[in-house]
């Protein structure tokens, strides 16, 4: 008997924004302010984008189902949107409706009468459906089998303040201990690691917290780095880093709004101030950080992280000309 075949819907939203990163890169602070913009909504984690990408590659469902998933998940999503349901009113969450940059508009939708006037709404106000995700460059290739047509915000961080904030957060160590790291888990020799770790190294049993957060870091940022390469057509990633949001606000956030095609809201400079950007050079701060590093691991480690970080201060990496 023949298998039935997953079908789909395509997206009724058009413009769908992905800010992508590593753990710790800065996407939360960045999505704060890029969903500013005129015409963004609110921000969304994309946990189901980042959960499909590995079962992909592992070969543990079809292409057929997670288009089918993804595209009525989409829909329902930006539909869900403009009539308020489900929305987060958590003022404490960078993605609650109060820290979005007009909340009223949300407490309007309230009141909007279900049906085909929603979807009448979406094609007139041609909003702009905003992601934030963990790691999906690194699986990029098998997000365009998917055919979703969608741009990234990929960002970069220089790799002695990813360590470093890895090691404070614990994310050397947590994984399969803690039921709120939400990333997919692999068992491997009875433990579990995420999902990332495929390919265990023999020595990683004996590697500290702060060594397998360097470990972690240069794995990820590596597999991104071989995806972006893979790509033909870049145009639909805008590259960037933390230090560039973070120290020339205001042209860089510039730039990525013309990359979206829409520009800033009357409330954008208020949030880049709430963010307290822009901010002066940290080198002092990469200093004391680099000897708190240096003090938790083996010289061969540490060695690693020096020379990852020179590559990544030459252009990072060489991607941004």
């Amino acid at each position: 008997m023949k298998k039935n075949k997953y079908s789909y819907m395509n997206p009724v939203v058009k413009n769908i924004v992905f800010i992508d990163g590593i753990p710790r890169a800065g996407k939360l602070m960045t999505g704060a302010i890029v969903s500013s913009f005129n015409r963004m909504e609110s921000i969304e984690i994309g946990e189901n984008f980042e959960h499909f990408l590995p079962a992909l590659k592992f070969k543990k469902c079809t292409y057929d189902y997670a288009k089918s998933y993804l595209c009525n998940y989409i829909n329902q999503l930006i539909y869900d949107k403009m009539i308020s349901r489900n929305a987060n009113f958590r003022p404490s969450d960078r993605t609650g409706i109060p820290n979005y940059f007009n909340p009223k508009i949300y407490k309007s939708r309230l009141k909007m009468p279900e049906g085909d006037l929603v979807l009448k709404k979406i094609k007139e106000k041609k909003p702009i459906l905003l992601f934030i995700t963990h790691d999906v460059m690194a699986n990029y290739s098998v997000f365009l089998k998917l055919n979703l047509n969608a741009k990234f915000i990929q960002l970069f961080r220089n790799p002695i303040d990813l360590v470093y904030s890895w090691y404070k957060r614990g994310l050397g160590d947590r994984w399969g201990k803690d039921p709120r790291m939400f990333t997919l888990l692999l068992k491997k020799h009875k433990k579990s690691y995420p999902w990332y770790l495929y390919n265990l190294p023999k020595n990683f049993i004996k590697m500290n917290n702060c060594e397998r957060c360097i470990y972690y870091v240069i794995l990820l940022t590596k597999k991104i780095i071989k995806e972006y390469k893979k790509i033909n057509n870049k145009k639909k990633i805008y590259l960037t880093t933390y230090e560039k949001i973070t120290e020339d606000s205001h042209k860089e956030l510039i730039k990525i709004s013309r990359y979206l095609n829409t520009n800033f809201s009357k409330r954008t400079i208020k949030f880049i101030k709430k963010e307290k950007l822009p901010k002066k050079n940290k080198n002092k701060d990469h200093i004391y950080k680099l000897n708190f590093i240096k003090n938790r691991v083996g010289p061969k480690v540490f060695k690693q992280l020096i020379l990852f970080t020179k590559k990544y201060n030459e252009n990072v990496f060489g991607l941004i000309k």
